[in-house]
C-alpha cells in the first residue's frame, strides 16, 4: 500500500527587533523574510492629525516627519548601506534614498516608500525585478520607533502643572472634574436602580498642593456667598489676583481663585444691567509730556488699558446711581421721605496714570450722607476719560451729563417706587478745574475769583469789602458782563453759592505758601546757608519725612521737596520752629 507524504506547514518566523533604543541608535530586525539594520539619526516626530498620512496595506504605518535612518540590508553576497529621509512638504511626505560609497546619487518620490525602494532597485540595475517593501525599507514598521514617538508627542502635549498659566490649571482641573462626572453618570445608570435618584453633590482633589472642590447640580448658595465676600475682602483690601491665588493656595477653606473670578464677572454684569456704561467718542487732546512728580496710579495694567482707549471714555447715569443707593440710604435714615431733598455734589479733576498718560474723571457724591461725606467709596464715577484738564475737551464730553443735571435741577426724579425727590446740586474740586468748568481766564490770571472782581492788584487790602455779588443768572445770560470770564460756564444750572473749592487743595497751597514764607525769612535775617538747610533736613528726618535741597544744572536757586498732604499735616504739627528762629518768632509763625 503506498501512501502520499504530507508536507508540514512551514511556521514562519516571528519578527524580532534587537536593541537599546533609544540609549543607542542601533536596531536591528529579521523576520523568516528579510533582515536590515538601521541606524536611526533621526527619529522624526508625527505630524498632526488633520494631514498625517499612512503607509497603504492592512496595518497602515504612520509616516514621520523629519526622518532620517541609514538602512543595512544583509544578503548572502552583498552588503548595502543607504540613507533613507522623509520629509512633509506643503503637509504631505516626500521620499529619499541616497546611496553610494558617499551617498552621492540619490532617487526621489512623492508616490510612496516602496515606490522610491523600486526606483533604487531599477538605479541599481534597470532589468531587475527586485521588490522592496518600502515601510520595511525604511523602517516605518518598527515597534520601538512608533512607542518613543508617541511618548515624546504626550510629553510635549502635556505640560507640566507648575509650567501652565492659571487659565490652563483651571482648565485642566475643570477636565479632570467633568471625566470624574460622566464615569459617575455612567456608573450611575448601571448600579442603581431609576428611583435612588443618586446624586454627585461636590468633587474635590490637589495637584501638586493645589486644591480645587467642584459642586455639580444644585448651586451651592453658601459657596457663592463665600465667593461674594472674597470678592468684597479684595477690593477693600487691595488684594490682586495674583496674590488672592497664593492666599487660597495656602488655605483650603477660602473660595477659589477662579470661582471668585467668575464672580466678579458675575457683579460687573449685574451692576451693567443696573448702572449700564456707555462711550464717548472723543478727541484727543495733544499730550501734555510735562512730568508730574506725583503718579496716581502704576499699574502696569491699568496703564496699558488706559493706552488702548485713547479717545474713548466712559459715562455712566446718575439717575441710575441715584435710584440704586436710595433704599439703602432711606434704610439708614440717611434720606427723609417727608424731606424730600437730596444735596448732590459734581467734583472733578485729573490724575497720572503712569508717567506718560493723564486722565480726567468726575464724580458725585450724595451730601447728605454727612458721616460718611470724606469715604472714598461714597464717590461715584460718573464721567472717565484719558486725557488731560482742557475746557473744550470737558465741553463736549460733558454734555450728556450737562443735560441730565438740568433736567434733575429743573423737574428732580421719581425713584423705582414712584417717590418724588428734589435735587440740590453743588459742585467742587480744586481751584483750577473749578476755574475751567466757571469758564474763567485761568486760576492765576488777574482777575481769578470766581464769586467777585477782586483783582490780583487788590489782594490783601483790607478796605473793600468783597461779597459773593457774581450771579450765576448774569453768566449764563452773558458770560462776559464780569471780568476774567472768557467761555461760557459748563455748569449754569448749579447756583455760584453752590461752587466750593476743595479744602484739601486749598491747605495744600496754603501749607506751600507758608513753607515759602519760612525759607525767604531765613533769607531775609541773613541766616540762609549750609547751616540752616542741614537743621532743616535733620529736623524732617527726625519728624520721619523724606526732604531734600538740590541746586539745578547752572542755576544759583536752592530747589526742594515738594511734600504730600500727609507729610504737610507732619510738618505743621511736628516741626520745631525753634531751631531756626528765636523762640518770640517761632511761636508767632
Amino acid at each position: 500500500m503506498e501512501t502520499n507524504d504530507i508536507p508540514l506547514p512551514v511556521k514562519k518566523k516571528k519578527p524580532v527587533e534587537i536593541h537599546n533604543y533609544p540609549k543607542e541608535s542601533i536596531i536591528q530586525y529579521s523576520d523568516s523574510e528579510r533582515s536590515y539594520t538601521y541606524n536611526i539619526i533621526k527619529e522624526g516626530t508625527y505630524p498632526p492629525a488633520a494631514y498625517l498620512k499612512y503607509t497603504k496595506g492592512q496595518k497602515g504605518f504612520r509616516i514621520p516627519d523629519n526622518y532620517e535612518a541609514e538602512t543595512s540590508l544583509r544578503k548572502p553576497k552583498t552588503r548595502q548601506v543607504v540613507r533613507c529621509i522623509i520629509k512633509y512638504v506643503e503637509k504631505n511626505p516626500v521620499y529619499w534614498i541616497y546611496y553610494g560609497d558617499r551617498f552621492q546619487y540619490h532617487v526621489k518620490s512623492e508616490k510612496s516608500s516602496s515606490d522610491v525602494a523600486c526606483l533604487y532597485a531599477k538605479a541599481l540595475n534597470p532589468e531587475t525585478k527586485t521588490h522592496y517593501s518600502g515601510p520595511h525599507f525604511f523602517g516605518l514598521h518598527l515597534e520601538i520607533l512608533q512607542q518613543t514617538r508617541d511618548t515624546h508627542r504626550r510629553a510635549t502635549v502635556l505640560k507640566s502643572f507648575d509650567n501652565l498659566t492659571s487659565t490652563g490649571q483651571n482648565n485642566q482641573a475643570k477636565k479632570i472634574a467633568k471625566s470624574v462626572s460622566a464615569i459617575f453618570d455612567q456608573e450611575m445608570t448601571k448600579s442603581c436602580h431609576l428611583d435612588d435618584n443618586p446624586n454627585l453633590k461636590s468633587i474635590e482633589f490637589s495637584i501638586k498642593d493645589n486644591f480645587f472642590n467642584f459642586s455639580f447640580n444644585e448651586e451651592n448658595v453658601e459657596i457663592k456667598h463665600k465667593a461674594r465676600a472674597a470678592v468684597q475682602a479684595c477690593d477693600k483690601g487691595q488684594v490682586t489676583r495674583k496674590g488672592y491665588r497664593i492666599l487660597s493656595s495656602i488655605s483650603q477653606d477660602l473660595p477659589r481663585e477662579w470661582k471668585v473670578s467668575a464672580e466678579k464677572k458675575e457683579i460687573t454684569h449685574e451692576m451693567n444691567e443696573i448702572i449700564p456704561i456707555s462711550l464717548i467718542n472723543i478727541t484727543p487732546s495733544p499730550s501734555d509730556n510735562s512730568v508730574n512728580s506725583e503718579i496716581h496710579i502704576n499699574d502696569s495694567e491699568i496703564i496699558n488699558n488706559l493706552q488702548q482707549s485713547i479717545g474713548k471714555g466712559g459715562q455712566r447715569n446718575i439717575i441710575n446711581i441715584l435710584k440704586y443707593l436710595i433704599p439703602g440710604l432711606l434704610n439708614r435714615n440717611v434720606l427723609d421721605i417727608t424731606n424730600s431733598t437730596i444735596h448732590l455734589r459734581i467734583s472733578g479733576d485729573g490724575r497720572n496714570v503712569g508717567r506718560k498718560v493723564k486722565q480726567v474723571m468726575v464724580t458725585c457724591s450724595i451730601l447728605n450722607d454727612f458721616d460718611n461725606i470724606y469715604r472714598p467709596e461714597n464717590y461715584y464715577t460718573i464721567i472717565l476719560y484719558p486725557g488731560v484738564e482742557k475746557y473744550e475737551t470737558l465741553n463736549v464730553v460733558l454734555e450728556p451729563l450737562i443735560m441730565e443735571l438740568r433736567k434733575l435741577k429743573e423737574e428732580g426724579f421719581r425713584d423705582n417706587q414712584n417717590r418724588e425727590w428734589k435735587i440740590e446740586l453743588y459742585f467742587s474740586s480744586d481751584w483750577k478745574f473749578l476755574a475751567m468748568c466757571l469758564g474763567l481766564n485761568a486760576a492765576n490770571s488777574k482777575y481769578f475769583c470766581p464769586w467777585c472782581e477782586v483783582s490780583k492788584e487788590q489782594q490783601g487790602d483790607f478796605s473793600y469789602e468783597w461779597t459773593i455779588n457774581k450771579t450765576m443768572d448774569q453768566v449764563r445770560e452773558n458770560y462776559t458782563f464780569y471780568k476774567g470770564h472768557i467761555r461760557p460756564a459748563i455748569f449754569d444750572m448749579i447756583s455760584l453759592q453752590n461752587w466750593v473749592p476743595d479744602e484739601l487743595h486749598i491747605m495744600l497751597r496754603i501749607t506751600d505758601v507758608l513753607w515759602r514764607l519760612v525759607i525767604d525769612e531765613l533769607k531775609s535775617r541773613n541766616t540762609w546757608g549750609d547751616r540752616a538747610r542741614n537743621v532743616i533736613i535733620e529736623e524732617m528726618k527726625r519728624i520721619d519725612v523724606k526732604f531734600h535741597f538740590w541746586l539745578e544744572v547752572g542755576s544759583t536757586s536752592w530747589q526742594y521737596t515738594s511734600l504730600m498732604g500727609q507729610d504737610k499735616l507732619i510738618v505743621l504739627q511736628h516741626f520745631d520752629l525753634t531751631k531756626l528762629f528765636p523762640n518770640s518768632r517761632a511761636t508767632q509763625i
